[in-house]
């Protein structure tokens, strides 16, 4: 199947413009990283000298909240997992239909 020359062409430059705009947005979003990862470290230490002042000047003792990067969570789409487990499988899990044909939950 062949497509005109002007189709082509503005495929073309929507694809040069949509790529171009992608780069930007992913240096964007790397200094925006930049920028969250020092704020979380700075405000983590302002609560920190917070705290040591006022224990030694006023003698208590406060919680400091610290902000911490999350730790590697498994992708939920790789994770869960919806397959269908079989009758067998269902029938040792006490799940069966009832006779209206909702399902019935049965503990085992």
């Amino acid at each position: 199947m062949f497509i005109s020359r002007h189709a082509f062409d503005e495929l073309r430059a929507d694809y040069i413009k949509a790529n171009a705009i992608r780069e930007a947005l992913t240096v964007q979003v790397a200094n925006l990283n930049a920028h969250l990862s020092w704020m979380q470290i700075r405000l983590t230490e302002m609560a920190l000298e917070r705290s040591a002042m006022m224990k030694r000047y006023l003698n208590i003792d406060v919680p400091v909240p610290t902000f911490e990067q999350p730790q590697d969570n498994p992708d939920l789409n790789q994770s869960v997992d919806f397959r269908d487990v079989g009758d067998k499988m269902a029938a040792e899990l006490g799940i069966g239909w009832n006779a209206d044909g909702t399902l019935s939950y049965s503990e085992k």
